[in-house]
């Protein structure tokens, strides 16, 4: 029974993989160097996936020779991270030593399967060969794993402009899953090699599970992400190259019933605001606005809640729904998404977005946008 639930959900991820391969090639006009290769992540992830299923169900007559592709995975995986970071000139992918690993197992397995047949060696002896095999395709991948680290966490430099678009928390939550899919690994080729009771197929089902739910994660992550940060860099040259501030967008002094101190401060803070599109920074926060414009935190909440009515998050938020309404009802940006929208007028998070907008209009993005046309 449990093994029947095993089987089902690594053929279910498997199916899962070919039709996220279908969809995103298909429904792209030009294959990305990003796209390419996450899609060859998932195809090879799959591929693996379907061969032992095979083996396992005996719908191959004869399961000695297998493809390897379990050692394209890493790489594959460290190939889209530097190219969707822009920086695959300066941390190139290990395509060459993959090649040279990828075909000596190719070879190697080719040889102890010829000496199987011809009785030179014994089933002992592949399981044996299997498990080595195993644990070296594993020593290589941890190996691509550690520069995968490397790339995250030590060369942040080299893609700075990256983070003004992505946080990529994403990519270290990505990054979790997979050191505990490598542990799994890891687990299974240790029984592989000690264990006398826990031998293959069954040492290696909880890391079957693991990939199937990786296969789902990395899939939809990565591609929406990627799709995202390219509509988030068409939409700031846009915005940027059209945008034209009109003097009515800030509020004057002389239509604020307070012709005092604290109205003409707010007007120097909502004119600073909204010529220099500080709203648009998803990180802005009182403080850093205090220090900008040379104020106290203090002082500029209290002259914020009393000329506007609102606290700053909300002011802030209402300048960012007017940019968003303006785009949503442009038909200049009707093939961006929503979300790109939404994040590029400063929201951090899809969910902010959708509640603010919600908040000062009383509709959804997507309403708006439909009775926009």
């Amino acid at each position: 029974m449990i093994t029947s639930v095993f089987n089902f959900l690594m053929i279910a991820g498997v199916v899962q993989g070919f039709i996220f391969n279908a969809l995103t090639s298909f429904s792209r006009k030009k294959i990305e160097y990003p796209v390419l290769f996450l899609n060859l992540f998932v195809l090879f992830l799959s591929l693996n996936n379907l061969q032992s299923w095979l083996i396992d169900m005996d719908f191959v007559a004869f399961s000695y020779y297998t493809i390897p592709f379990y050692v394209l995975l890493a790489p594959m995986f460290h190939a889209f991270l530097v190219n969707y970071l822009g920086i695959e000139n300066k941390r190139r992918p290990f395509f060459k030593l993959t090649a040279l690993v990828f075909i000596f197992e190719l070879v190697a397995r080719g040889v102890v399967v010829y000496q199987l047949n011809e009785r030179v060696l014994n089933e002992e002896h592949m399981v044996l060969y299997n498990a080595l095999e195993d644990a070296v395709t594993l020593c290589f991948s941890l190996f691509i794993f550690y520069h995968v680290l490397k790339v995250l966490f030590r060369y942040q430099k080299l893609y700075d402009s990256i983070l003004s678009y992505d946080d990529l928390k994403w990519i270290k939550r990505l990054i979790q899953l997979g050191g505990v899919v490598l542990l799994l690994w890891a687990v299974a080729v240790l029984l592989n090699l000690v264990s006398e009771t826990i031998k293959a197929p069954y040492s290696y089902y909880p890391l079957r599970l693991g990939t199937s739910i990786f296969i789902y994660w990395i899939g939809y992550q990565g591609f929406f992400r990627f799709v995202i940060l390219q509509e988030r860099k068409g939409l700031r040259k846009k915005i940027r190259a059209n945008q034209e501030v009109k003097a009515n967008q800030a509020v004057q002094t002389e239509n604020n019933p307070k012709e005092n101190r604290e109205a003409k401060v707010f007007d120097a803070l909502n004119t600073f605001v909204v010529t220099q599109q500080k709203y648009l920074d998803p990180y802005l926060s009182l403080e850093k606005l205090a220090k900008e414009m040379n104020a106290s935190v203090s002082s500029l909440s209290k002259i914020i809640n009393t000329v506007s009515n609102k606290n700053f998050p909300d002011y802030i938020n209402e300048h960012r729904v007017e940019e968003a309404k303006k785009l949503l009802s442009d038909a200049n940006f009707e093939a961006y998404t929503i979300v790109s929208i939404g994040l590029e007028c400063g929201f951090n998070s899809k969910s902010t977005f959708y509640s603010a907008f919600k908040k000062f209009t009383g509709q959804t993005p997507t309403q708006y946008r439909k009775m926009s046309f």
